[in-house]
C-alpha cells in the first residue's frame, strides 16, 4: 500500500517489468468506465480503444497491458477496497451482486458532493490525478449524497425486520438501481476482452 503523504501518485502503469506512461486525469478513467461497460463497443474494440490511455501506446494489446490499466483504474496499490474471492472457503461460488455505484448514472451526485464538502468545482478542475480523486471519493462522509446511494443500493432487505421499513428501503432500491450485465454477460464480455486477444 502507498502512502499518500510521501509518494507521488503513478504515471505510468508496469508490464512485465516495462514502464507505460498513462493519461492520470479522472475524466479519462471515467471515460474508461464508461467504455468498459458500455454495450454498444464491441470487445475487439474496446480492447483497441483501451490503447487511448497510454501516452505512448504499445504495439498491441495483450492481457498484461489490459491488466495494468484495469489495475490502475481500480487504484489497487490505494487498497480502497478489500480483495474479494470469488469462491468462498468451502469453494462455493459467491453470489453476484448489481453494482453499487455508476460514474454515468450518479454523476450529478459526485459534481454536488465535491462542490460541497471539497469545494471543488470538476466541471472547470483543470486537472486532477484519478488516484486522488478516488481518495476523495471514497472519503465523502456518509451523509453525502453519493455514500447514501451506495448504502441504499447495498442494504440487504431480508436484514430488514420493519416491514415498513423495508418497503420504503425497496421502493428506493428500485428508483436508484443500476442496470447491469448478467453474471453470463460479463462473463463473456470479460472473456473476450483479456482471453480471446
Amino acid at each position: 500500500m502507498m502512502s499518500l503523504f510521501y509518494e507521488s501518485f503513478p504515471e505510468v502503469v508496469q508490464v512485465d517489468g516495462k514502464e507505460y506512461p498513462i493519461v492520470t486525469d479522472f475524466r479519462e478513467w471515467i471515460r474508461f468506465a464508461d467504455m468498459v461497460s458500455s454495450r454498444e463497443i464491441d470487445e475487439q474494440e474496446k480492447v483497441f480503444l483501451m490503447m487511448q490511455w497510454f501516452l505512448n501506446p504499445p504495439k498491441s494489446m495483450q492481457k498484461p497491458q489490459i491488466d495494468a490499466l484495469f489495475s490502475f483504474y481500480r487504484a489497487d496499490d490505494l487498497e480502497l477496497h478489500p480483495v474479494k474471492s470469488e469462491v468462498d472457503e468451502n469453494e462455493t461460488p459467491v453470489i453476484r451482486k448489481p453494482p453499487l455505484f455508476d460514474w454515468c448514472i450518479d454523476a450529478k451526485f459526485v459534481l454536488g458532493d465535491f462542490r460541497r464538502y471539497y469545494n471543488i468545482n470538476l466541471l472547470t478542475v483543470k486537472y486532477l490525478h484519478w488516484w486522488e480523486f478516488r481518495s476523495l471519493f471514497n472519503a465523502l462522509p456518509d451523509d453525502s449524497n453519493c455514500q447514501k446511494r451506495i448504502a441504499y443500493r447495498a442494504t440487504d432487505l431480508s436484514k430488514i425486520k420493519d416491514k415498513s421499513e423495508r418497503k420504503r428501503i425497496a421502493k428506493i432500491q428500485r428508483e436508484i438501481a443500476i442496470p447491469y450485465l448478467t453474471e453470463e454477460e460479463e462473463e463473456y464480455q470479460l472473456g473476450d476482452m483479456l482471453w480471446n486477444l
